[in-house]
């Protein structure tokens, strides 16, 4: 049994040899921790004495003391300092207190003292978590009682400083370990070092490359559900700690067990390893010769992989549309394989010469590396084909990119955190009309790989079809979740009939559209959000009260009610409401308080009545999207660029590099020369209108140049050709509240036929 005095002694005796990384812990923690605190505190003071001559005496303590709050809760909760100094202490007291294996004569020397080698372990290991947890914990008292003493300090500071503590403590326990075991598995400070960068890169690595090869071979992947950050890393589970803590201010249980099962896991193999050392190993690259084959190829593997993303982005290398470039992928591929097998194996014995030996170590590793590119080239595992049984189907999620979606629109959960449109519908979304998507899936998949984009790209471009991007997430009954991207023809008269039963339904309006959302409902009816709204086209603009914005999404939830997918493809948006909600919210730790802020934007159709008509009563809506009483002039810019592309075509054609235009000054005039086949030539024709009818005429046809995009549907749209800008009067209002000029457009197929005649290209 172990005398408790004899090891209390061993651990005082160790200390005396590891007085420099305690001196780093302490600097670390007791004095720059503080140090930080005190400066953040003086700097919030500072910043917020400037706010004097606008607030009262009261109000100005009550938004210092907020503003201490938010600081303090930042400094003591996870940030930045703390994760690198834990990161930081664990390597070093890590490699420090074991690095004697690297030393044949300390081996001896330890060898030769009446110490147990279990004994020496654990006292080592003991003190690299006491050199961290004690000056940590004295570092966090005094910079608590620095806060206090500004009265920076209460419940939710303290809360934030103990979550944080116990965090870090598991992190710093996985890093620990880890580097443990990467002394323990090498024997010299140098492979420890490149080990320790292995052991926490390793697995992101092949996270990426494999879903690039995925994203490069599958026409139908989507990074939505993906992630590179690793799971088998305390810095991966650390990370993910982090942001569901500063999201949801609670620990993540699940992410806790992680880094406790890794710290655990890793320790036993690290004490398994030490037992089994040998003495011999000092100053080799490899502890264990049995690891070495293993190691070898598990980082040849991924390097090659990785070589051929490389490769094939430079060759252009698209699997889906061409195989050019494969032999150069192949040989890329093969090159770096042999090459780092070859270095791996010189650092394996310290000696040039070794380049060649085991070479059955590069037949097996290009085995596998071949063996999964294989994989990937000719989807061995079904991944691109794969629709799900709709028996085994809960729910679906269908998620078109950016479908009638102002560009400046935000979305965002019941935190109020910012999310993308995949994660919002993902997250909201639950269509239950599965038979419809499903076969909307089979249909377009069906259609789509019968297309030859590489060799009919002129036949695509001339066809009436329009393909559109969408991600679908199946939730199984089972509780896995697949997501798959889907190209959607919404020019197909059967396509479009499913989609207007799918973005028709309840369900996906639900999922899709913020503007029906609980999240908007419960913003508005809490006292914590400022709120204010705008109707208009981008450039007219008319504000909107809180209790407007309630009555009109009231009428806006009846009209969306009755959209489908064709009424809304033909139909141009009359207008947009624009939501803006902000909340005071801790931000920025040396500011204190700040202002976070959400926009929303509605599009507002012609046959939305009910939304129309409130608008109209609140004196919002004017039915017109240009006043010609504040117009001064009217620019139109015709770029005839149908014209243009016909002449570069014949251009390009031209045999010998020689025109076939029977006026070669002419095309000298219209563009300059770029490359041997490309010509820049210039169509543009300019027109400026100040006649008062004519202006009128213009004005009832023009849409601004934000309110009608090319969406997803692929609906009404602007003339490309035409470019409208706008001239104001001086007196008028929008001089005043907008600018001196706006950028306007047509519709295709409306316009005015003065405009046509004026501005066509005559050659």
């Amino acid at each position: 049994m172990m005398s408790k005095n004899s090891f209390l002694v061993s651990m005082k005796e160790n200390n005396k040899r590891r007085l420099w990384v305690w001196v780093v812990a302490i600097l670390a923690f007791v004095l720059l921790f503080p140090v930080m605190t005190a400066l953040m505190a003086n700097n919030i003071i500072n910043n917020t004495k400037l706010l004097a001559e606008t607030y009262k005496t009261q109000i100005l303590q009550q938004i210092l003391h907020d503003r201490l709050i938010v600081g303090m809760k930042n400094l003591f909760g996870f940030w930045g300092y703390t994760s690198f100094a834990s990161a930081a202490i664990a390597i070093i007291s890590a490699v420090q207190g074991y690095s004697y294996l690297y030393s044949r004569k300390k081996i001896d020397f330890y060898m030769g003292m009446p110490v147990k080698r279990k004994k020496r372990y654990l006292v080592i290991w003991l003190n690299g978590i006491l050199l961290y947890i004690l000056p940590y914990l004295t570092g966090l008292l005094a910079s608590l009682l620095i806060a206090a003493g500004n009265g920076a300090v209460n419940g939710e500071v303290l809360y934030n400083a103990a979550m944080a503590f116990l965090g870090n403590l598991l992190f710093y326990l996985g890093v620990y370990h880890m580097a443990v075991l990467a002394v323990m598995l090498t024997g010299n400070i140098v492979i420890t070092g490149f080990a320790i960068l292995v052991f926490g890169l390793y697995e992101y690595a092949v996270r990426f490359t494999l879903q690039r090869y995925q994203s490069l071979f599958f026409q139908y992947f989507t990074y939505y559900g993906t992630s590179e950050s690793p799971l088998l890393s305390p810095f991966g589970l650390y990370a993910e700690l982090m942001v569901d803590f500063n999201r949801k201010n609670i620990l993540n249980g699940k992410y806790m067990a992680g880094m406790l099962l890794f710290a655990l896991a890793t320790g036993l193999v690290s004490y398994f390893c030490y037992n089994k050392r040998p003495a011999e190993a000092a100053g080799r690259a490899m502890t264990f010769e049995i690891t070495k084959p293993f190691i070898k190829v598990f980082l040849a593997v991924p390097a090659s992989l990785m070589a051929g993303l490389s490769i094939a982005g430079t060759v252009n290398f698209t699997p889906g549309k061409s195989m050019e470039g494969l032999g150069w992928v192949i040989f890329g591929m093969a090159a770096v394989l042999i090459i780092a097998c070859a270095v791996i194996q010189v650092i394996y014995e310290f000696d040039i010469k070794g380049a060649l030996h085991r070479k059955r170590h590069i037949f097996i590793s290009g085995a596998i590396t071949a063996l999964i590119f294989l994989v990937f080239r000719y989807d061995f595992l079904g991944y691109d084909g794969y629709i799900p049984k709709q028996d085994k189907i809960e729910s679906v999620a269908f998620v078109p990119e950016y479908y009638e979606d102002p560009s400046y629109s935000t979305r965002f959960d019941e935190q109020g955190n910012y999310v993308s449109y995949q994660d919002y519908s993902g997250q909201y979304m639950y269509l239950t009309n599965v038979a419809d998507v499903c076969e909307l899936a089979e249909i377009s998949m069906r259609e789509y790989e019968k297309i030859d984009w590489y060799n009919d790209i002129d036949e695509i471009g001339e066809s009436d079809a329009w393909w559109s991007y969408a991600t679908v997430i199946y939730r199984l009954k089972s509780g896995r979740e697949v997501a798959r991207s889907l190209w959607v023809n919404v020019e197909d008269s059967q396509t479009a009939g499913l989609l207007d039963k799918i973005m028709g339904s309840e369900e996906f309006k639900k999922g899709y559209f913020t503007g029906v959302s609980d999240n908007i409902e419960n913003m508005l009816a809490s006292d914590r959000y400022k709120v204010s709204a705008t109707f208009g086209n981008t450039v007219y603009q008319e504000k909107m009260g809180r209790e407007q914005i309630t009555e009109f999404l009231e009428a806006y939830r009846k009209d969306l009610a009755s959209a489908d997918f064709t009424n809304i493809k033909e139909s141009v948006p009359a207008g947009i409401v624009t939501l803006f909600f902000s909340e005071e919210i801790g931000g920025s730790a040396y500011m204190g308080s700040t202002t976070r802020s959400w926009d929303v934007g509605i599009n507002i159709y012609p046959f939305f009545k009910e939304s129309i008509a409130c608008l109209t009563r609140n004196g919002c809506y004017t039915g017109v999207q240009l006043k010609w009483e504040d117009v001064e002039k009217i620019q139109v810019m015709n770029g005839n660029y149908d014209i243009a592309e016909e002449l570069q075509k014949q251009l390009d054609e031209s045999e010998d590099g020689e025109n076939t235009f029977d006026d070669a000054e002419l095309i000298m005039e219209m563009g300059t020369h770029q490359n041997y086949f490309n010509y820049d030539i210039d169509t543009r024709v300019y027109a400026e209108y100040t006649d008062q009818e004519q202006i009128k005429e213009i004005v009832s046809a023009a849409y601004a140049s934000e309110l009608v995009r090319q969406d997803w549907d692929n609906g009404k749209a602007l003339d490309r050709n035409y470019s409208v800008i706008v001239y104001f009067k001086t007196d008028s209002p929008m001089t005043r509240n907008y600018g001196t000029s706006a950028e306007y457009g047509f519709l295709e197929g409306q316009i005015p036929g003065f405009v046509k005649e004026d501005t066509v290209y005559k050659e």
